[in-house]
Formats: C-alpha cells, structure tokens, sequence
C-alpha cells in the first residue's frame, strides 16, 4: 500500500483520462510480464514473474497423498500464498494473512470445474495426477511468495503459478502389491517424468476505473491507490469469460463494468497467446 497526495491523485487520474499513463503507457496497454522457470532447484516445479515492480516467485511440491472421496480419480492441489511484509506495509500484521488468504483463494478458483473450456471440465487434467483411484494420488503444494508490490500482483500471481505447474516434473511411480498394501516406487529419472498440460489454465488482468469514466489495465501501484475502483477479470485462452471479482473502491456502474470487463478480455487474447508460447518453447 501506497500512500500519496491527494495532487498525485489527481494527476494520475488526468493522465489516465488523457490516455497518457505516468509510466507512457497508454490506457488499454499492459506492462510486459518477465518470466523464468526452474528458479529453484529443488522444487517440483517452479517459476518467477515480474511484471514492473511487482516481483513474485513460485515453487511447486509434489507429494504422495490420498485423493478427495468426492473426486476419488483425480488428484489434487492446494495453493497458498505469503505477502512478505518487505513488499508493502498492507503485508504487514494481521492485514497481511487475510490479503494472503484472499490472493490463494482467488487463485485457487482458476483451476476448479467450470473454468475449463467447458462447464462441466476443470482447466487441468488433474486424472493424470492419480496413481490408485481412492486410495493414492499426487498432491501438488502451489505456494507463491510476493517479493515485491507495484500493482496487478493477481496478474503475476496467476502467470507464476501457471508457468510453474507447466515446469512440474510428475516423476514415474511403479506400483507394487505386498499383501494387503500397496509398495510405491518413485522413479527419480526426470527423463521418464511427466508434465501438466497447462495450455487451457486462465489468466487475471486487473482493470481499473480513474476517476468517473477513464478505465485502465494492469495498474500500477500509485494507479492503484488512486483509482475509484478496481475489477479482476479471469479469462480461458478460448476468449470466455471465467470470473469477475471487486476487490476495492466504490460502486461501478453497469454499463462502465461491461466496459472494463470487454477491455480485459481484448487484453488477455494476446496474454494468453504470450504465456503458452513461452512455455511451449520452455519444453523444447
């Protein structure tokens, strides 16, 4: 959390209006999105995502578990996230856990049932996680760490966790029958692992309204503060719509928010397409 004067409010807003951002972006453009994968060796899989200021880093845990009795063929994951109060003061005490709690929810919905490319399918193949329907499966610990805060982290995040899963390496497991228990052996050959596909997983874009009418995408954090309200968009590669969700400001007009919600799904035409050819040519 940013603090700034109510004359830097007020020129952020006249420079969104005039379609001339403080970093010479233009309203509806998007900040760049750095990203590496394999930061840390020795996690699962992991990814480290930069957009502007806003640095976040995430490692992926593979461990052998037991399936949900509700989903007894799929395996599963959980995800988790830390604001380290370096980042910004709003990390900082209690403030910090309920921010973090709310981050790993938001990203959490991205891979449930129905944000797939159809109603009724999850993003992710998660059957490829089972090992013995009911009794045993992969469990998938996605724990992402903001290290640095300037605006849209749910974009960074959303990105950070995608390219890390791509990254996982699922080793082989050989399963073998002694008595009335079953023996697991992991094979630890990354040659004979296998990977997640990743391709159909949405994506975040944080869209802004400045003042009464300006509207701006992937903010940073001064547009942030200085913004009436601020809308995550989340959105398949297919171009439909997954979820909408009001994190701060005042109310929107209807017509404004159809507004702000086709201007994110424009943007996330060419994010989407950036993303997974990025981690396309990261598996070659």
């Amino acid at each position: 959390m940013r603090i700034i004067s109510d004359a830097e409010k007020e020129f952020i807003i006249q420079s969104v209006a005039k379609d001339v951002r403080c970093d010479g972006r233009r309203q509806i453009e998007a900040r760049d999105a750095e990203i590496t994968c394999g930061v840390i060796a020795q996690a699962a899989g992991s990814s480290r995502v930069r957009i502007g200021g806003t640095d976040v880093i995430v490692g992926v845990k593979a461990e052998i578990g037991t399936p949900d009795v509700s989903t007894p063929g799929l395996g599963c994951l959980e995800f988790s996230v830390e604001c380290s109060p370096v980042a910004s003061a709003a990390f900082r005490g209690r403030g910090g856990d309920d921010i973090s709690a709310e981050l790993a929810s938001a990203i959490e919905k991205l891979y449930c049932v129905g944000f797939g490319s159809k109603p009724d399918e999850s993003p992710l193949d998660l059957s490829s996680l089972c090992i013995l329907p009911g009794k045993s499966c992969w469990v998938l610990y996605v724990d992402a760490l903001v290290l640095d805060l300037d605006g849209s982290v749910i974009d960074a995040i959303s990105i950070g966790c995608k390219a890390a899963l791509q990254d996982t390496k699922i080793p082989k497991v050989e399963v073998q029958q002694d008595g009335d228990e079953e023996d697991f052996e992991v094979d630890d050959d990354p040659e004979h692992a296998t990977r997640l596909d990743v391709a159909r997983v949405p994506l975040t874009v944080s869209v802004g309204l400045l003042g009464t009418a300006a509207v701006a995408l992937d903010l940073t954090g001064a547009e942030e503060e200085a913004a009436t309200a601020v809308i995550c968009v989340s959105t398949n590669p297919e171009g439909h719509v997954c979820g909408v969700s009001k994190h701060r400001g005042q109310g929107i007009p209807p017509a404004l928010m159809l507004d702000m919600i086709s201007t994110a799904t424009k943007e996330m035409a060419s994010r989407h397409k950036a993303v997974n050819d990025f981690l396309m040519g990261e598996l070659q």
